[in-house]
């Protein structure tokens, strides 16, 4: 890791800090999830980053993975557990993090289990341990709480325009997953719940990202999205909010985002939903293992 790469993590990791903390004290009941991901993703904007991925605003048993889409009315209900969870690049260089903010101080104790079970990850993480490991601090944290860890959600090694690197960051014990690499960046991201402790697929679907850019049969308004697609974002996600200077046409859109997927140009990635229903409470960072250091890139400013 060259000092130019550390330095574009730390600039990356300190805008979307700015943009959680900011943002996060303006959700409220009632408040449109739209504006509140436009309001993060303009902040990252204006500091001169861009979002990792589309700012995703999940709500009481919504766990992940959702992102207003174009003229969402959606809004925060009264007594809300919600989920922000953004990211800023620059030059592909990414940050990844995530708060809870309930709206019914019932739920204290639940977002207290995932925020101690993070800094408990991030204590114990270090180059060499078994990232299995990480996980055993994180699933005791959140059990020794009352609660449950949700087992097929975690955090994940991060690489240049690559947000999920092929390692998994687990929330329970788990064996052969590898060690700790130095050099290296991870998103740890404890999830906690009241419900089953897993996640399944929803039916909806609003955040997108490039698969196979070389698709044969393709139309030309097809061909000239996917391009599109991959200048403005390479591999990372992306939102069909974010297409609109492609088209203002959105039945349009929608219907060749489906095409593309449907041919394997394009993946999508649907929201994922506690599967007892459980509310849950999720907080995450970005670490940079740097020889025998521990950097935390999205620590509050």
């Amino acid at each position: 890791m060259t000092e130019d790469e550390l330095n574009k993590l730390l600039l990356a990791g300190k805008i979307a800090a700015k943009a959680r903390d900011e943002v996060s004290l303006n959700v409220k009941a009632n408040a449109k999830v739209l504006d509140i991901c436009e309001e993060v993703e303009s902040i990252i904007l204006e500091n001169k980053a861009f979002p990792s991925f589309p700012c995703n605003i999940s709500i009481n048993s919504e766990a992940a993975h959702y992102s207003p889409v174009i003229n969402d009315e959606k809004r925060i209900p009264e007594g809300a557990v919600v989920k922000l969870d953004l990211g800023a690049h620059i030059d592909g260089y990414i940050s990844d993090t995530a708060t809870t903010i309930s709206l019914d101080a019932k739920y204290q104790r639940l977002l207290d289990a995932s925020k101690t079970a993070l800094e408990a990850a991030i204590a114990n993480f270090r180059a060499g341990l078994s990232v299995g490991e990480i996980g055993r601090v994180i699933e005791k944290m959140i059990r020794t709480q009352g609660y449950k860890p949700i087992r097929n959600l975690g955090g994940h090694l991060i690489r240049r325009y690559e947000l999920h690197a092929g390692v998994f960051i687990p929330n329970v014990y788990e064996r052969g997953l590898g060690a700790i690499q130095s050099d290296s960046v991870y998103a740890i991201e404890p999830f906690a719940t009241d419900g089953g402790g897993e996640v399944v697929e929803g039916k909806d679907v609003t955040i997108y990202s490039l698969k196979n850019p070389n698709v044969k049969g393709l139309s030309a308004r097809e061909s000239e999205l996917l391009d599109f697609i991959y200048t403005h974002f390479n591999y990372l996600p992306f939102s069909e909010r974010w297409l609109k200077e492609f088209s203002t046409n959105v039945d349009e859109l929608r219907n060749n985002i489906k095409n593309l997927i449907k041919k394997g140009a394009l993946r999508g990635y649907p929201i994922l939903l506690e599967i007892k229903k459980g509310v849950v409470s999720q907080f995450e960072h970005t670490v940079i293992v740097k020889g025998n250091s521990i950097i935390v890139s999205t620590k509050s400013l």
